[in-house]
């Protein structure tokens, strides 16, 4: 599952390169950075990392399956998930609301806002007991997040519910 993960995240990967080098111009009409610049960076950035997921995972394979070779052994999978994979079930389901939770609330309460609320859900529950380090990231990464794109690249975040106060 992991490996098809990877491959499938690669693939994504190169499509997004891809399909940027394609529709957006990499340099404006005075010959500086323009709108495919950026994600260029990030495409280019993404192909390399996962395309080392996959290399990894593929080496991972390569060695389970020596290994499977010289126990001579099958193993079949059991009908009920192990505590193990309840565990990652159950991780995979708190990230996918804390993720469907940012994105339905970041029109009505503001990019910052639930970027704050998003960062302390999620580091609550997968960093638990460390609360100054939990408060202190949810509040500078959203302001790291704002500074970037609404005050250097003036891409503009939703403002939400703020937006009534100025």
């Amino acid at each position: 599952m992991r490996f098809w993960f990877s491959v499938s995240t690669f693939l994504f990967s190169v499509g997004f390169t891809l399909y940027g080098l394609q529709t957006l111009d990499i340099y404006d009409f005075n010959n500086r950075p323009g709108a495919g610049y950026f994600p260029l960076i990030i495409g280019v950035g993404l192909v390399i990392t996962t395309g080392i997921n996959v290399y990894k995972d593929i080496q991972a394979l390569k060695l389970q399956r020596e290994q499977q070779r010289e126990q001579q052994q099958v193993q079949h999978e059991q009908a009920a998930p192990t505590d193990e994979q309840a565990h990652y079930q159950k991780d995979a389901l708190v990230v996918a609301v804390c993720i469907a939770l940012l994105i339905f609330s970041i029109s009505t309460l503001g990019a910052i806002v639930s970027m704050v609320v998003f960062c302390l859900a999620f580091l609550s529950y997968f960093n638990r007991g460390k609360h100054i380090q939990n408060i202190s990231y949810s509040i500078v990464f959203p302001l790291c997040v704002y500074l970037l794109f609404d005050v250097w690249l003036q891409a503009g975040l939703p403002d939400g519910f703020f937006r009534h106060f100025y």
